[in-house]
C-alpha cells in the first residue's frame, strides 16, 4: 500500500500543481521508481513505446481522421435535410431533428464535440427560430453530441479494449443499445418540453417525392456506418481497418459532393494529428502506470482490500458510478479510464462481473461527462458555436444530465443491456 500511496500521492500532487495529466502521471511513475527503487527507471520510457504497439490503436488516428473529413465535408447539412423531411411534423420537429440527426452524425464520426459543432452551427438558429429558449437549444445540442463516443465508432471503446484486453468488436455493440435508449430518453424530454412551452408545430408539409428526393442525397452518407459495422460484424474487416475504409469512403464522398480540397485535407491532417497525439501519448504514459501497478501488485492489494468492505456487486456498481461521474466531469475520458480500470476492473470482476459490461458502462458515464461542468466539452462547444453563455448552455442540459444518469444506472444493475447484442453476434 506504500507504493500507491507514493504513485497516486504523486500524481495527485503534480495534477494539483496544474500539470497536464499525461505528464503528472509519467512524473509520478518516475519518482516511484527513484524513490522505491524496485523498479528500472529506464523500463518507463521502454514500457511507453510498447504501449502504442499495437495494430488496434491505428484505428484511434484514421476513425478521428474519417470523423473530420466527414465534418469538413459539410455532410451534417443533408442529413439534417433528410430527417426534416421525415420528422419535421413532429411536435418539438426541431429538437427532433436535432436529436435524430445527432443520433446518425455520431455513427459517422465517433466524436461528441464534432457531432456538436457541425449539427449544432445548423440546428441552434433553426431551434432558436421554432421557439426554443436559447439555453434550451443549446443544451440539447450539447447533449445529442454525448451520443457520438456511445454509438459506435467509439474512440474510448477502442483504448479501454485495447488496455484491458477486451473486444473492440464486443464493445461497440455493447454501446449500441444504451446509446439508443439516451437517445429515446432525449426524445421524451424533448417531446414534453415542446408540449410544456406550447411550440407551435411546423406547418411545412414534404411530398413523397421530396422525401425520396432527400434520402437519395443522404444515401451516401447514410451507408457509412453500414460499411463500417457490417464490415466488422460480417467479417470483412478487424476495427482497424474498417477505420482505413471509412477515410477511404469519407474521401471519395468529399470529392462526389464537390468538397473536396487539398487546403481541407491537410487541415483534417492537422486536427488528427493533433487530436491523436494527445491520446496516444496518453495511452503510451499509460501502459507504464498499468506496468507500475502490476509491479507493486497494486490492484491486487486494493481489491482484497475493498471486496470484504464493498459486500456485494450492488454497492460495488454505486461506486463505480459515483467515481466515474466525478471523473467525468474533471477529466478527459482516456486518461481516466486508463488510471481507474486497471484498479476497479479487477475489484468488479472478483464480484462476478463481466470486462465488457464494466468496460461499456465505464465508457458511458465518462462520456457523460461531456455535458457536465465544470469541463464539459461538448458546453464549451456549442457555447462557442452558438454564443450562449456555459452556464445557460449547462442549465438547458441540466436534464439531459439526469437521463443521462439515469441511463448509467439502468445499465449498470441490468448488464443484458450491454451483454445481449455481443452475446447474440457471438463477438
Amino acid at each position: 500500500m506504500a507504493s500507491a500511496g507514493i504513485l497516486f500521492g504523486l500524481m495527485f500532487l503534480f495534477m494539483f500543481l496544474c500539470i497536464p495529466v499525461g505528464i503528472a502521471i509519467a512524473l509520478a511513475c518516475c519518482g516511484l521508481a527513484l524513490i522505491t527503487g524496485t523498479v528500472d527507471l529506464s523500463l518507463i520510457p521502454s514500457k511507453m513505446i510498447m504501449g502504442n504497439d499495437s495494430f488496434i490503436f491505428l484505428a484511434v488516428p484514421m476513425f478521428t481522421f474519417a470523423g473530420y473529413l466527414m465534418e469538413e465535408g459539410n455532410l451534417s447539412e443533408r442529413l439534417v435535410d433528410w430527417v426534416n423531411k421525415l420528422f419535421g411534423r413532429a411536435h418539438g420537429s426541431m429538437g427532433v431533428v436535432t436529436i435524430v440527426t445527432c443520433a446518425i452524425f455520431a455513427a459517422l464520426t465517433g466524436s461528441g464535440a464534432a457531432t456538436t459543432a457541425s449539427v449544432g452551427a445548423i440546428m441552434y438558429p433553426l431551434m432558436r427560430k421554432a421557439g426554443y429558449a436559447d439555453q434550451d437549444a443549446a443544451g440539447i445540442i450539447a447533449s445529442g453530441g454525448v451520443l457520438g463516443p456511445i454509438i459506435p465508432p467509439s474512440i474510448p471503446m477502442i483504448i479501454y479494449g485495447s488496455a484491458m484486453g477486451v473486444s473492440i468488436s464486443a464493445m461497440f455493440l455493447g454501446g449500441v443499445i444504451p446509446g439508443l435508449i439516451m437517445a429515446g430518453g432525449f426524445l421524451v424530454y424533448n417531446r414534453w418540453y415542446a408540449v410544456h412551452h406550447k411550440l407551435p408545430r411546423s406547418e411545412a408539409k414534404y411530398t413523397v417525392k421530396e422525401k425520396l428526393q432527400a434520402t437519395w442525397k443522404s444515401l451516401g452518407v447514410l451507408f457509412l456506418p453500414v460499411l463500417i459495422l457490417g464490415g466488422i460484424y460480417g467479417g470483412l474487416f478487424t476495427p482497424t481497418e474498417a477505420a482505413a475504409a471509412a477515410i477511404v469512403y469519407s474521401t471519395i464522398l468529399m470529392i462526389f459532393y464537390k468538397r473536396f480540397s487539398f487546403k481541407r485535407y491537410f487541415r483534417v491532417m492537422q486536427r488528427t494529428a493533433s487530436t491523436t497525439g494527445v491520446i496516444l501519448l496518453i495511452v503510451a504514459i499509460s501502459n507504464a502506470f498499468s506496468f507500475l501497478l502490476t509491479k507493486e501488485r497494486i490492484p491486487t492489494t486494493l481489491t482484497d482490500a475493498a471486496v470484504p468492505l464493498l459486500h456485494n456487486q450492488y454497492i460495488y456498481l454505486a461506486v463505480v458510478i459515483i467515481i466515474f461521474l466525478i471523473a467525468g466531469a474533471l477529466m478527459d475520458t482516456a486518461p481516466a479510464l486508463l488510471i481507474l480500470a486497471p484498479i476497479l476492473v479487477p475489484i468488479g470482476v472478483e464480484f462476478g462481473l463481466s470486462e465488457l459490461h464494466l468496460g461499456v458502462l465505464m465508457c458511458i458515464i465518462m462520456i457523460s461527462g461531456l455535458i457536465t461542468p465544470p469541463f464539459g466539452l461538448n458546453l464549451f462547444t456549442i457555447s462557442s458555436t452558438s454564443g450562449v453563455s456555459f452556464e445557460k448552455a449547462t442549465k438547458g442540459a441540466l436534464p439531459m444530465i439526469i437521463i443521462c444518469i439515469i441511463v448509467c444506472i439502468l445499465c449498470a444493475y441490468i448488464p443484458q443491456l450491454i451483454t445481449f447484442l455481443p452475446s447474440v453476434v457471438g463477438t
